[in-house]
């Protein structure tokens, strides 16, 4: 599904900016997969709101630089499921198993506050790799890209 974003995004002249992983920068790679409250730290908030803080002020300067440019910035996408990126769904941990639910991500969080704090309106999409949901969600970035 990856893949198919990136083909997408080519074929519409759309550039992508990759956000820094919270998880990877703190504890590195491989790590043990953990659950959204398994990160819900204060280290682990306090490193979200930091890259939420410098994916804003990166935004707002290719917005404001783009010179004869026109850039928007038309979504942030996150990877659903993920206890820091997942925009619709994350990963909780019921009676030992990691299950997903309802609920946004830590850095997605922070991202949303962090955006409404400037007075910016960025729509988030989830990506997932698994068959139809990863087909929807292709769907819907094709949507806003073309709005």
């Amino acid at each position: 599904m990856v893949s198919e974003v990136v083909s997408l995004l080519m074929r519409q002249g759309i550039g992508a900016i990759q956000m820094e992983c919270p998880e990877f920068s703190l504890y590195g790679n491989p790590r043990p997969p953990r659950s959204r409250e398994e990160y819900d730290t204060p280290e682990f908030k306090g490193k979200c709101r930091e890259i939420a803080i410098q994916a804003c002020e990166r935004m707002e300067a290719l917005m404001e630089g783009g010179g004869d440019l026109e850039i928007e910035v038309r979504a942030i996408l996150g990877f659903e499921g993920s206890p820091s990126c997942g925009v619709e769904r994350t990963t909780r941990t019921i009676n030992g198993e990691r299950q997903r639910i309802p609920r946004r991500g830590h850095l997605i969080e922070a991202l949303q506050r962090e955006l409404r704090r400037r007075g910016m309106e960025v729509p988030f999409l989830g990506v997932s790799l698994r068959g139809e949901e990863g087909r929807e969600a292709l769907r819907r970035l094709e949507a806003i890209i073309e709005d």
